[in-house]
């Protein structure tokens, strides 16, 4: 089940394309702002790829200082962007970890999330040496407000039903962030029990 609102994507590349258009409609970033952004994401992640298929090195260009080139670039680029935007054109696999990584956090954790449960996982970060579980747990806090809202109106009347289908997306959405966020809070104590030679709690599942 996919939970995205934008043109409720059936797809993997939908899933994406909805993420980044709803964010693009609902924040400040614009598409040549995400189109920008993605550039600069596929040149750290796979540059040689990057360059071969086209992609501008926004970086490069600003170091040469030329505005011709920039301009050329940044149209054509944009175009590229808007055709997947749109679904004039498959979005390729191997742009899709840059496509999520471009997006704003609130979105890239939606997205993330739901990319996850589309296999039946959660989209858990490992917090490993360097997160924050403060940070998560304050997260969690706040994503636990949330769902509590949106499962609250579906359950308004004691039961889910086909009459809940309008809200049923939010809900999904707002439970799935709880379960992440829970996941990351969860491995990370684990990790800790493990390095301190003592058995890990097993998991009761239902």
């Amino acid at each position: 089940m996919t939970t995205s609102k934008a043109g409720h994507a059936v797809t993997r590349d939908q899933v994406l394309v909805a993420h980044a258009a709803e964010m693009i409609a609902r924040t400040s970033m614009s598409t040549p702002g995400f189109a920008q952004a993605l550039a600069s994401q596929l040149y750290a992640l796979a540059p040689v790829k990057a360059d071969a298929a086209g992609v501008p090195n926004f970086a490069a260009l600003a170091e040469v200082g030329a505005a011709d080139p920039f301009i050329k670039a940044t149209a054509s680029w944009l175009k590229r962007v808007q055709r997947w935007i749109d679904g004039d054109v498959d979005l390729p696999s191997w742009v899709e970890e840059a496509w999520v990584l471009a997006l704003e956090p609130e979105w890239r954790e939606r997205c993330v999330n739901e990319l996850a449960a589309r296999h039946g996982l959660v989209g858990a970060r490992d917090l490993g040496l360097q997160g924050c579980p403060v940070t998560a747990f304050g997260q969690l806090v706040s994503r636990l407000g949330g769902a509590v809202e949106a499962t609250g109106v579906v359950l308004a009347d004691g039961r889910i039903s086909a009459e809940d289908l309008p809200v049923l997306p939010r809900m999904i959405e707002a439970l799935l962030a709880v379960e992440s966020r829970s996941c990351e809070l969860r491995r990370a104590a684990e990790n800790v029990l493990a390095q301190a030679g003592h058995a890990v709690p097993l998991r009761v599942v239902g």
